[in-house]
């Protein structure tokens, strides 16, 4: 494209504090010059940062909230379908048309395209998380709005909904799709497992600031090391593991740990480390703002992420916060899940042991305890942060495959950005 691209970003909340990822890749595409508009299907519950209000990103949100209780958007049916009559008949009459089922019938689309306004063509929409993708499909064909369309995929999207709705849950939106965007190659064979085009796909890394978690020369620290861990305490963050394997490693461990986060299994998770009497060397600190988090890392001396597949299907796609940690050269422990082997090489910026494996994880937490060891691994964990997730690097390749889809409707050009690097041509 050789005029600004019109893009419109669709996100299931925005802004929220659990997606600083999705805020991110929105900054990089202003700050590349592109007109982007963010569909926000639900209110966001994060505080703006200064660079988001100087990019003036709460004025690029057209807010809808599809989860209105029933009978209020019901009742605004009316109001909104003369609205939409008169600025675009069309779209109204598609809005409502019984075939677009439920989320036309009850007042869904017609709440989106009141949040779009002038709609029209867009050289691209791209969705965060595949069920988004799947709700632009009916916004699209009820002429609210036109475009090749970019689907993101980054865990449970790909995981939990398969399992939950069948392996066709995804069949239209592989079909109509320009271009399926995991983040990590373990989604990518899961996508082309569940039918996907391999033309279509493209593996595409989050990136992250990386002079937000600059480098510490961890040289030379007085006192006992610590462990962070990091993540919202539920079934496939694998915690529970973590701490047992605390209790395996014992007096050969010379760690103490903190762990960052809040959930449904805190206080279990606090029972357990009292019942295995790691009371003392097991803090829990809740939630904790993204600055808070990069203080904390530099303040520890090793990671730890043992996800686990949950008892639901749910799964990890590549956990952006190990990224986070590695660059301030932390060394992470990772269990063998999704994405995390691509990006915890065993040997050389971590140690990977199998799911579950909590014998295993205190091997490796003792393994650590020597400092020699650790220092040998922080400066290849910075060179992976710097090499593969680095944000402006990121932020080129996204808008260079979006720029790609913006003649097509069937898939992204063998020439886009990105295309010789092997992670995406291995799908092509």
């Amino acid at each position: 494209m050789n005029h600004r691209p019109r893009i419109l970003l669709v996100a299931g909340g925005f802004p929220l504090a659990s997606e600083t990822f999705v805020r991110e890749q929105c900054l990089q595409l202003v700050e590349r010059g592109v007109d982007l508009e963010i569909l926000a299907l639900r209110p966001g519950d994060g505080t703006w940062t200064a660079r988001e209000q100087k990019a003036a990103i709460a004025d690029r949100i057209l807010a809808a909230n599809i989860d209105r209780p029933i009978i209020e958007r019901v009742a605004r049916m009316p109001l909104r379908f003369a609205s939409r009559l008169v600025r675009d008949p069309a779209s109204a009459v598609g809005a409502v048309n019984p075939a677009r089922g439920w989320r036309g019938a009850s007042g869904q689309i017609l709440e989106i395209a009141a949040a779009i306004g002038r709609g029209g063509r867009y050289d691209a929409i791209h969705c965060e998380f595949g069920p988004m993708g799947r709700i632009m499909l009916e916004v699209i064909d009820a002429g609210v709005v036109s475009g090749p369309m970019s689907v993101a995929f980054y865990g449970y999207d790909i995981t939990r909904e398969i399992q939950k709705h069948g392996e066709r849950v995804y069949e239209a939106l592989f079909e109509r799709a320009s271009m399926l965007l995991p983040n990590s190659r373990y989604l990518a064979t899961r996508l082309l497992e569940a039918g996907a085009p391999p033309e279509k796909v493209r593996v595409h890394r989050l990136g992250i600031r990386l002079e937000d978690f600059p480098f510490v020369d961890r040289r030379g620290r007085p006192g006992p090391p610590s462990i962070l861990a990091v993540g919202r305490l539920v079934e496939k963050k694998g915690f529970e593991h973590f701490i047992r394997a605390m209790r395996l490693a014992g007096d050969r461990s010379v760690f103490r740990a903190r762990i960052v986060g809040d959930g449904p299994l805190r206080q279990p998770l606090e029972a357990l480390a009292r019942s295995s009497g790691l009371s003392d060397r097991i803090e829990f600190l809740g939630w904790r703002s993204g600055r808070e988090v990069s203080e904390l890392m530099a303040e520890a001396d090793l990671f730890v992420a043992p996800s686990v597949t949950a008892s639901d299907g749910d799964m990890e796609g590549m956990p952006l916060v190990i990224t986070e940690a590695m660059s301030t050269g932390l060394p992470t422990v990772g269990s063998r899940h999704s994405g995390i082997p691509e990006v915890v090489i065993d040997g050389e910026n971590g140690l990977v042991v199998d799911e579950g494996d909590e014998r295993g994880l205190a091997e490796a937490i003792v393994h650590f305890s020597d400092v020699d060891h650790r220092l040998r691994a922080a400066s290849s964990a910075r060179a992976t942060a710097e090499s593969m997730f680095d944000s402006r690097k990121q932020g080129d390749e996204l808008l260079g495959l979006l720029n790609s889809i913006g003649g097509s409707e069937s898939g992204p050009s063998p020439d886009a950005p990105g295309a010789g690097n092997r992670e995406i041509s291995d799908f092509r």
